[in-house]
């Protein structure tokens, strides 16, 4: 009964380290900021960006406060923003933590074939919500997100006088949600085969 509450538990956290563990990577990715930068022009409009976006990175991380790039409306915004990254971290290291400790007790016991079967269960689960999501339009997806996670409008931003959407696109989130979403599939292909092949049948009938 108590490593089939394990596995379950297990489960779980593998597939939420596989989805917050891939926002996580790029979520707050510098490098991956300024190449974006580069692909939509935003250089163009905001010549200063990779300035104003390590101030953005700076602030997440609670290290400094917001510059006056940004006017009051988009730093109360933000807060909102901040608040939601910083419980996908926690999530994170909630998951890793819970992952650790299971991981450590299947080996301790010998548990490897659940080891293994967890893997794949995880990763089957991730693949068929990524792929089912393809079904879904980003624009809905992206408004309806709003919608639940933030409870006022301060996301709705004018161009004409916000210069956090300038600096920040649409096609920003569609790229980051589609990276995460591609990475996510390919951590989930490689667990799958490497599980299959580092506990295969011989290594398992060795324990």
């Amino acid at each position: 009964m108590l490593n089939k509450v394990l596995k379950i538990l297990f489960v779980i956290s593998i597939f939420l380290l596989i989805i917050f563990g891939n926002f996580k990577l790029y979520s707050l990715n510098f490098n991956f900021y300024k190449k974006e930068f580069l692909k939509l022009n935003i250089y163009d409009k905001i010549p200063e960006a990779d300035k104003h976006v390590l101030n953005l990175i700076n602030y997440f991380k609670d290290k400094e406060e917001l510059n006056n790039f940004f006017n009051e409306k988009e730093k109360l915004h933000l807060r909102d923003v901040k608040n939601l990254i910083n419980i996908a971290f926690i999530i994170f290291y909630i998951s890793l933590i819970l992952f650790l400790i299971i991981l450590i007790y299947f080996i301790y016991k010998k548990e490897y074939l659940i080891i293994k079967s967890s893997l794949m269960i995880s990763s089957v689960i991730v693949i068929f919500l990524l792929l089912l999501s393809t079904l879904i339009n980003f624009d809905s997806f992206f408004i309806n997100f709003h919608k639940i996670f933030f409870n006022n409008n301060l996301w709705l931003l004018n161009p004409e006088t916000d210069n956090l959407i300038n600096l920040f696109p649409e096609q920003f989130f569609y790229d980051i949600s589609l990276k995460i979403w591609v990475n996510s599939l390919l951590t989930s292909l490689f667990l799958m085969i490497t599980s299959y092949f580092a506990l295969n049948k011989r290594f398992l009938n060795k324990h």
